[in-house]
């Protein structure tokens, strides 16, 4: 995350209450610059958790479409970012939850797919990544990307941000174990 000028966050937060205001009185254009703010943030944090394009997209698409649906809902007691990530992460658990019952022809499609080449370092990520649950991963993306604090995680997820810093130990130290047991160097450290 790059660092920031004194102000830069909060000028920010009260330019996209101003689009959302704008939004909720009818300017429905106005929308597009708040899709514009984050559809990269929404694209990386679904991504890592759906691992698939095409069913990225379709949810980032959905997550937008709920959030524009449902932003007489929001208010301004959280952030909208910490806001969106929660509707994002509902919607997830929601598509992995349908999905269970698909995933073995999921991954059969898949391994039919041609094989990319990637680098050794993003093939460890991957890898890494399916080490984890679902749950683990949004803890991690969210706290490690995003770099969002446990409290803000705790509304996210709907979870005491207590329960969430000790979830985010436990996966620290099942990445460290699996690096280890991998073989792989320990210079790295995470987040």
């Amino acid at each position: 995350m790059k660092p920031t000028i004194p102000g830069e966050v909060e000028e920010r937060a009260k330019a996209i209450e101003a689009v959302i205001d704008r939004v909720k009185h009818g300017d429905k254009q106005a929308y597009a610059s708040i899709i514009r703010q984050f559809e990269r943030q929404m694209y990386t944090y679904c991504y890592y958790i759906l691992r698939n394009h095409e069913e990225t997209e379709d949810a980032v698409q959905d997550i937008f479409i709920r959030a524009y649906e449902h932003l007489d809902q929001y208010s301004r007691q959280v952030s909208f970012s910490a806001w969106l990530y929660k509707m994002a992460y509902n919607h997830m658990m929601n598509m992995k939850r349908k999905q269970g019952r698909w995933l073995k022809l999921v991954n059969a499609v898949q391994e039919q797919q041609p094989k990319v080449e990637i680098s050794p370092k993003e093939s460890v990520i991957e890898e890494m990544l399916t080490y984890l649950t679902p749950e683990e991963r949004h803890i991690l993306l969210l706290k490690a990307v995003e770099q969002y604090s446990f409290e803000e995680i705790g509304k996210i997820m709907g979870i005491k941000p207590a329960t969430i810093r000790k979830r985010y130990e436990r996966l620290r130290s099942k990445l460290l174990e699996y690096k280890l047991h991998k073989g792989g160097n320990t210079h790295g450290t995470f987040a």
